[in-house]
C-alpha cells in the first residue's frame, strides 16, 4: 500500500504519534515538506522521542527519506541521527542532495524578518524556514549537495549575505571571518552526511518498483499550506497531501490511501485567524489537559473548539479517505464540549473558509453542545474495542462521520502507541504488520 498522513488543521494534531503507529505496516518513510519547524512526539514504552527532521517512521521503517521538498538544518539533522542511533534505531536513512540547507544565517535572518514585519508577525519558530524557502526560490539556496564543497558554500553565502545586507549589517555575520567560520562548520556537517545523500527520488521510485509499501509523512497541517491556508500565517511551504509529488518526487496518483490526521479540538501556534479559538478558564482547562506547549518552541498553544466546516475544507483539499482522531481521552474530561457545524454570514450558510481577518469580522458561528464523556480508563483502552468507549464518545465520532461523508478509522485514546485501535472496516486491517513481534521494535 502507499499511503500519506497528512494534518488536517493548523498543525499539532498528533501526525508523529500516528505515523510511528502505522510504521509497522510500511517498510519506507518518507517526509517530503518542511523543516525543523515540525515537532512530531512520540511515546514507546513510555520513552518519549522528539522528531523535527527524520521521519516519525524511523524507530520501526526498513528506510526512511527525507525529501527534496524539505529545508534541513544539518547540524540538527546529526544530533537526531546520533540520538536515533543511540536508541538503537536500525533504519536505513537517505537524504536527498537537492533538500535545502538552513544555516545559523537563516535563523537570524527569520528573527529580523520577525521584527520588520510588526502587527504582521507571523509567529515563526525563528528555526530559519521562511528565509530558506526565499532563497530556494530566489535561485540562491544551499542544497545539501553544496556542502561536499567549502568553495561553493563561501560563493553561495557570500551571494546570500550581499543579498541581505540591509538585515545582517548589525549581526554576527557581517563579520567575513564569523561568515568563513560558518563555511567550514558547514563543509564539515556535509563530510558527516554525505554517506546519507542520494538522489532520493530516484530511490523511492526504485523502492516502489521492488513492491515496497511506503508511508508518506506531512509536516504542519492543511490551514499552514503556503497557497490554501490562513495567509499570511503560514508556513513557507505546501502541506496538502499533492505536495508530495513536489517534495518527493513521486506522483500522487499512485497514492492509495490518505488518512487525515485530527485533533478531538483545535490548536495553533502561532498567530493568524482561529475561527473557534476560546478564551478564559475553558481554554486554559483544556491547554493544561491536554498539554498543549510547542514541541519546537516550548510556547503555550492556542485552543478552541472543533471546526467542522474547516475540515470539510481539508478533506477536500487533500482527498483524505478517512481520519485519524487523536486527544479524545483529553476533550472527554472538560465539563462541556463544543462543536462549530457551519459558518453564517448575514444568517446564511457559507460553503467557503474567510482566511482573512477581515472576512471573519461578521462571520457567525453555529454550534451545537455535545455530552462529555469523562476519564478513560486503562484498562477499558487495553481493550482494543470500538464497542467497548463511552456512548457519548462513539456519538462524537458519529457526529463527525455525518457532517465529513468520510470514515474514522482510526482513534487515540492516549500518547503510548499501544492506545491507538483501528477500526473494523477500515483499509488498514488489510496491511498487515511487518514486525510480527513488536517487543523486537522500539
Amino acid at each position: 500500500m502507499i499511503s500519506a498522513v497528512l494534518g488536517m488543521q493548523f498543525g499539532d494534531e498528533g501526525k508523529g504519534k500516528l505515523t510511528d503507529f502505522l510504521s509497522d505496516r510500511f517498510q519506507v518513510a518518507v517526509r517530503f515538506n518542511g523543516g525543523g519547524n515540525a515537532g512530531h512526539t512520540v511515546v514507546v514504552n513510555g520513552k518519549t522521542f522528539k522528531f523535527h527532521l527524520v521521519p516519525s517512521g524511523s524507530l520501526r521503517c526498513e528506510t526512511v527519506v527525507l525529501g527534496n521538498g524539505m529545508v534541513i538544518d544539518p547540524h540538527a539533522l546529526i544530533q537526531e541521527i546520533d540520538n536515533l542511533r543511540a536508541s538503537k534505531c536500525k533504519a536505513s536513512i537517505k537524504i536527498s542532495k537537492m533538500a535545502h540547507v538552513v544555516t545559523p544565517m537563516h535563523k537570524v535572518l527569520d528573527r529580523k524578518e520577525e521584527e520588520i514585519r510588526s502587527k504582521l508577525s507571523i509567529g515563526t519558530t525563528a528555526q530559519g524556514i521562511g528565509p530558506t524557502y526565499e532563497d530556494k526560490y530566489a535561485r540562491t539556496g544551499i542544497r545539501m549537495i553544496d556542502l561536499l564543497s567549502a568553495e561553493i558554500l563561501r560563493e553561495k553565502i557570500d551571494t546570500i549575505f550581499r543579498m541581505k545586507e540591509s538585515l545582517l549589517k548589525d549581526t554576527e555575520f557581517s563579520s567575513p571571518s564569523a561568515r568563513e567560520t560558518m563555511v567550514l562548520d558547514l563543509f564539515r556537517s556535509g563530510k558527516l552526511l554525505e554517506p546519507y545523500m542520494e538522489y532520493t527520488e530516484v530511490t523511492v521510485r526504485q523502492l516502489y518498483d521492488e513492491g515496497k509499501s511506503i508511508l508518506f509523512e506531512g509536516a504542519q497541517g492543511t490551514m499552514l499550506d503556503i497557497d490554501f491556508g490562513m495567509y499570511p500565517f503560514v508556513t513557507s511551504s505546501n502541506a496538502l497531501a499533492g505536495a508530495l509529488s513536489l517534495g518527493a518526487g513521486f506522483p500522487f496518483r499512485k497514492v492509495d490511501y490518505v488518512i487525515g490526521v485530527v485533533k478531538a479540538y483545535m490548536s495553533k501556534v502561532g498567530a493568524g485567524p482561529f475561527p473557534t479559538e476560546i478564551q478564559g478558564d475553558d481554554a486554559h482547562n483544556l491547554r493544561e489537559l491536554g498539554r498543549e506547549y510547542g514541541t519546537t518552541t516550548g510556547r503555550p498553544r492556542r485552543v478552541g473548539w472543533l471546526d467542522i466546516p474547516l475540515l470539510r475544507y481539508a478533506i477536500k483539499m487533500n482527498d483524505a479517505d478517512a481520519l485519524a482522531i487523536t486527544r479524545l481521552d483529553t476533550l472527554g474530561e472538560m465539563d462541556k464540549i463544543r462543536v462549530c457545524v457551519s459558518y453564517k454570514k448575514d444568517g446564511q450558510e457559507i460553503d467557503y473558509i474567510p482566511r482573512t481577518f477581515r472576512e471573519m469580522d461578521d462571520l457567525e458561528l453555529e454550534y451545537i453542545d455535545v455530552k462529555p464523556w469523562g476519564k478513560i480508563s486503562e484498562s477499558l483502552i487495553k481493550e482494543h474495542n470500538f464497542a467497548v468507549l463511552p456512548e457519548p464518545m462513539k456519538d462524537y465520532i458519529k457526529l463527525i462521520e455525518n457532517h465529513l461523508k468520510v470514515p474514522v478509522d482510526v482513534i487515540s485514546l492516549g500518547q503510548g502507541r499501544e492506545n491507538t485501535l483501528v477500526r473494523d472496516g477500515s483499509r488498514l486491517r488489510d496491511q498487515e504488520p511487518f514486525l510480527q513481534d513488536s517487543d523486537q521494535s522500539l
